[in-house]
């Protein structure tokens, strides 16, 4: 069974020729942000790490700065990808059945073997390929992936915000424990979306609202740095700080589990930022995008 692209053509190119473009360009924009003066150095030993999932234009870099800090083109293992919620609804973490994804740059394999095992091991994860059709906290990533990692497969995980969260993480991370250097783990979540757009304006509209968006999103990273996986889920539902509450509680539990220590916030802006710096304004509205590692 193949999972066909849901969002091509409008998050990303669905032209493949234009698509591997585009990603070429997006990894060049992660090594000027990677050598730049806003960003952290990512660490030694990295087992896993967030992305964001908005369209390419606004945070395709971001997102390719915590894959290129998790892996090369040399790895050839798989990719356990947790994401954000936005198309469908369940109380457990839903794995795609599918064999593979189809994205514009071919197929991509689904880590099968890896798939049933979590699905055995824990009553907290169950198998719904449905959930995972019109998602795209997930599918923006696979290409990105391909070009970095040609030889990579993936495992894609849809994880609601409910207390199974960080257990169910933290029995995904037990069963890849035993071939840890044969993983990475990815989480999927945007961070505060704030304005009018959004229905969120505690701060009023304009600069001073988009200052209260960037320090709910850094009070967010202070605990995602921590790896204070348990209060991800409680704490992102009470503030509105992130809409993948519980693809980052799973992904910091997997990541303790892979034996993470501390949290790394690579790069963190918004899509207000990234309008600017195309000359564009929107002082009203942003979404919050930060890549972070696991070490």
């Amino acid at each position: 069974m193949m999972r066909m692209p849901a969002v091509a053509g409008m998050f990303y190119e669905a032209e493949p020729i234009a698509c591997r473009k585009h990603v070429r360009e997006l990894f060049r924009s992660a090594d000027e942000i990677a050598h730049g003066q806003a960003s952290a150095q990512a660490p030694a030993g990295c087992v896993g790490g967030l992305v964001p999932h908005a369209g390419w234009v606004y945070s395709g870099a971001v997102a390719a700065l915590t894959l290129q800090a998790l892996a090369d083109d040399e790895f050839g293992g798989t990719f356990v990808l947790l994401g954000a919620i936005h198309a469908a609804s369940g109380a457990k973490a839903m794995v795609d059945s599918a064999d593979s994804w189809r994205t514009p740059l071919g197929d991509i394999p689904i880590d099968k073997d890896l798939a049933a095992a979590l699905v055995d091991a824990s009553a907290d994860i169950v198998f719904d390929a449905d959930a995972h059709t019109r998602e795209h906290s997930l599918e923006v990533q696979a290409p990105l992936i391909q070009m970095l990692c040609p030889r990579a497969s993936i495992l894609p995980i849809l994880v609601p915000p409910s207390p199974v969260a960080a257990d169910a993480g933290r029995q995904i991370g037990r069963i890849l424990k035993p071939r840890s250097g044969d993983v990475r783990v990815v989480g999927s979540t945007d961070l505060t979306h704030y304005g009018p757009r959004y229905g969120i304006t505690p701060a009023g509209v304009g600069p001073q609202g988009l200052q209260w968006a960037t320090a709910n999103d850094q009070r967010l990273l202070k605990l995602i740095e921590g790896l204070q996986q348990d209060k991800i889920v409680a704490d992102t539902a009470s503030t509105h700080s992130a809409c993948g509450g519980g693809a980052i509680a799973a992904t910091i539990a997997a990541c303790r589990e892979l034996g993470a220590t501390t949290g790394t916030v690579l790069r963190h802006t918004n899509s207000s930022q990234v309008l600017a710096a195309h000359g564009q304004r929107d002082t009203a509205n942003a979404v919050g995008y930060a890549s972070v590692v696991f070490s």
